[in-house]
């Protein structure tokens, strides 16, 4: 019984060590044994890059005044893209993702590859678009895991740092309520855009 119960504590013990190596190492690639069936990464390899885009002519809300003509100036947006990749190199952390109180920055490991040459779709089809919008406030980074396992089943993900409402830049709550449907739909139509191209959105 002595003997039995050693066993489970060190089975314990080992156990609560690997998950805090797990959590020290902020890995957004782990898929638990026990999940559903789809939960598990595709076949495909991921690449990422982050591309920044600017909204112009668009209403400066932080900055309207009473009896004053409405303030216009071209809305900078940082959007992260995750896509089906040619296979080639080893993985790259997303380093300095900033954390919910603003300041402190931490590394995550996943399994995309930064700037990866992408893999075309086959035929004539194209990879179905799927875009992330973060929370109040919130980042880019903070559904990776699921723009990562996307990616390796076919899809093109771009997630988007709200101006205004990233936890580097949370500003009034007003921008967020006026820009977020304007900044999905501006991200929507430059990712159709840039695809047209004979680049697509890997294009400098």
């Amino acid at each position: 019984m002595q003997m039995l119960k050693a066993l489970m504590i060190v089975t314990a013990m080992v156990v609560a060590g690997s998950e805090t190596a797990m959590a020290q190492e902020n890995r957004i690639d782990l898929v638990r044994p026990d999940a559903p069936e789809l939960a598990a990464h595709g076949d495909l390899a991921i690449g990422v890059r982050t591309i920044e885009l600017s909204n112009p002519g668009q209403v400066d809300i932080l900055n309207v005044a009473a009896g004053e003509d409405l303030p216009i100036y071209d809305r900078p947006l940082t959007v992260e893209v995750w896509y089906p990749a040619v296979d080639g190199g080893a993985p790259t952390p997303y380093e300095d993702v900033l954390l919910r109180d603003g300041q402190t920055r931490v590394t995550l490991i996943g399994r995309a590859i930064r700037d990866a040459e992408p893999k075309p779709a086959s035929g004539d089809e194209a990879y179905p678009l799927v875009i992330i919008s973060h929370g109040y406030p919130g980042n880019r980074f903070l559904l990776s895991h699921l723009a990562e396992n996307l990616a390796s089943k076919g899809y093109v993900v771009a997630s988007i740092d709200h101006t205004d409402s990233t936890y580097a830049d949370q500003g009034a709550f007003a921008s967020t309520l006026v820009n977020r449907p304007l900044d999905q739909k501006f991200v929507l139509n430059e990712m159709a855009r840039m695809a047209e191209e004979e680049d697509g959105f890997l294009s400098d």
